[in-house]
């Protein structure tokens, strides 16, 4: 019964463009979700509805499962979803990791906690990523992975990189928190071995219509935004690919006076903003996946 009403409800929002940004928001912060609680034995009903967006692009999909403690006794179990867009050529570069955590608050009694910026926004620009990228001639792998429990500690982000083990990758993209604010700019934080591309990155937004402000500091971010108490470098899933020594991009809108609350709702968000978001980013990792651009950049 539980999922007829969300059928009903994706069928309700999808209008013209069935492959809208504000359709995937809808439903990933309908009541129907609950709020997108971790922690449960089976993957979440928000998880299924990341993959089938997925498959609609012909990606290879599957959770990857894992346990984690928080508190002091408590543990529980999570569930990512990862997607993969392959590279079809016979010698293909190292990948690129595109995270966006979909978990969020859950219900807290008769509270339902959207969780619309946080993070169906990220998760919504990320599904449309792959819907602008398919079909694409790339070469190199694109992982996608929407991950679980970011908000009880990162695991999801930890446990994707554990399974990494040697692996190469070339760059995680994590994207969080990206309706733009009052300020009405883009802010990245990368890691200081990206700083050779840091001309090619700017050249790259400025082609575009967003406003955008790239950072190598997350004390110098902390400061610019205003906001001396976050510590940007552990805000979010792109820490564990850092302490993996995995060059990282982390991508979202800075601070936000409805993070964590039952206001953190859809009618808050831009969506023609997050639709510039959205299409700026793809742009962006177009320019990583593209052979001409490799080139360009390592030579």
């Amino acid at each position: 019964m539980q999922w007829l009403k969300i059928s009903l409800l994706i069928i309700l929002v999808c209008g013209s463009e069935a492959y809208s940004l504000e359709r995937d928001m809808r439903v990933l912060t309908s009541p129907e979700f609950e709020g997108r609680p971790s922690g449960a034995d089976k993957p979440h009903q928000s998880a299924h509805y990341i993959t089938r967006q997925f498959e609609k692009y012909g990606l290879d999909v599957h959770f990857q499962h894992f346990e984690f403690e928080y508190g002091f006794f408590d543990s529980a179990s999570g569930h990512n979803v990862v997607a993969i867009q392959a590279c079809q050529r016979v010698q293909c570069h190292s990948p690129i990791v595109i995270t966006a955590h979909y978990d969020h608050l859950g219900k807290r009694g008769s509270r339902h906690y959207p969780g619309a910026n946080d993070n169906a926004s990220g998760v919504a620009v990320m599904i449309d990523i792959a819907r602008q990228l398919q079909g694409v001639d790339i070469a190199r792998d694109i992982i996608y992975v929407a991950t679980d429990a970011e908000e009880k500690g990162l695991h999801g982000a930890k446990a994707f990189v554990k399974e990494l083990g040697e692996r190469q990758i070339y760059m995680n993209i994590n994207l969080d928190m990206l309706d733009l604010q009052k300020k009405n700019r883009l802010y990245a934080l990368a890691s200081r071995t990206l700083k050779p591309l840091e001309a090619h990155i700017e050249e790259t937004f400025k082609a575009t219509s967003v406003k955008f402000r790239l950072f190598f500091s997350a004390k110098i971010m902390a400061r610019r935004l205003a906001a001396p108490q976050v510590d940007w470098l552990r805000a979010s899933d792109h820490y564990p690919f850092h302490r993996a020594d995995i060059p990282f991009i982390y991508f979202g809108a800075g601070m936000d006076k409805n993070h964590h609350s039952v206001k953190d709702s859809l009618d808050k968000i831009n969506f023609e903003k997050l639709t510039q978001v959205s299409n700026a980013i793809t742009k962006f990792v177009l320019t990583l996946v593209s052979e001409s651009d490799i080139a360009s950049t390592t030579n």
